[in-house]
């Protein structure tokens, strides 16, 4: 498995993805993804992912940890870009659910445009008009990618035990249906959890 790399520039998180998904996605789904900050958004105010990057951090590690976890345990996918698609874009809904909150300016390194000593914090975004959580994700994600029903799934439960009581026996029916939404969830955890990203 590869280790997380920290304090990753924009454009270093875009070669990332390039390098893992552009061939799997649309020219206007990426178009779109730039646009509206994937790779700068914060995947959380104050858990894991909690820094500007964060978004794509927590995906991109996820896709690694399902791909890691397909191939130690054979795992069977309705198509092979499953897991790509499932971990990159489990968390979409948190593209626009936080603001950043600048809190000391900082300074512009010459001739980099990168920040130095740059103080931030994020607040949920009240202007937000969808919300929610994976159903969220699965409506934008749908605009761009036609999803299978595995990975409707896959992304509705990636949070697993962290659902509402009212959702566990979908959650049990899910998994029995395809064990792929166990180990969504289970990537999801190990990598917020143990990696702490």
């Amino acid at each position: 498995m590869l280790e997380y790399e920290k304090n990753l520039t924009t454009n270093r998180r875009i070669e990332l993805f390039n390098g893992l998904m552009k061939e799997k996605i649309s020219k206007e789904f990426y178009d779109w993804l730039i646009e509206n900050g994937f790779f700068t958004q914060a995947a959380s105010t104050k858990y894991h992912g909690a820094f500007e990057g964060g978004l794509f951090d927590h995906s991109y590690e996820v896709t690694q940890v399902l791909l890691d976890m397909t191939q130690r345990l054979n795992l069977q996918w309705t198509r092979p870009e499953s897991p790509y698609i499932i971990g990159m874009f489990h968390d979409l809904c948190k593209i626009d659910n936080y603001i950043t909150i600048v809190d000391e300016p900082g300074e512009i390194m010459m001739g980099t445009g990168d920040v130095k000593g740059k103080e931030i914090h994020f607040e949920y975004n009240q202007d937000c008009i969808l919300t929610g959580h994976a159903d969220k994700s699965i409506m934008l994600l749908s605009q761009f990618v036609n999803l299978t029903e595995e990975e409707m799934l896959c992304i509705r439960f990636h949070m697993g035990a962290y659902e509402g009581q009212d959702q566990w026996d979908n959650y049990d029916k899910a998994i029995r249906k395809y064990e792929t939404v166990l180990f969504t969830h289970t990537a999801d955890m190990y990598t917020s959890k143990v990696k702490g990203v």
